[in-house]
């Protein structure tokens, strides 16, 4: 009995890991579902605050936001990464004020 318990075991392993590689493929990578928004600044002199991305992020996307990092770049010192769950599902990574 314990040899059919072992071989059920593994044919569903089997299957499992067949699946999975069929699947996989098929998944949306990150890079498909990067979003930018173009943010500047109201006053020269002061960077931009988390409160302003998560504000313009909220009002361009609906969603969970899931974090928010600020990734200063040469030329852009004000870019953020905000990584969101659409009401779709979808995960979205949202480049805020890294580019023009």
């Amino acid at each position: 009995m314990d040899f059919k318990k072992s071989m059920l075991a593994a044919l569903c392993s089997a299957m499992v890991v067949g699946v999975t590689i069929t699947l996989l493929p098929n998944i949306a990578n990150a890079a498909d579902s990067e979003r930018k928004i173009s943010l500047k600044r109201s006053n020269p002199s002061e960077p931009i605050g988390r409160d302003a991305v998560l504000s313009k992020v909220k009002s361009a996307y609906k969603g969970r936001v899931l974090s928010v990092q600020e990734k200063p770049l040469p030329g852009y010192p004000d870019c953020h990464v905000v990584r969101m769950l659409s009401l779709e599902g979808e995960y979205l990574t949202i480049k805020v004020a890294c580019s023009d």
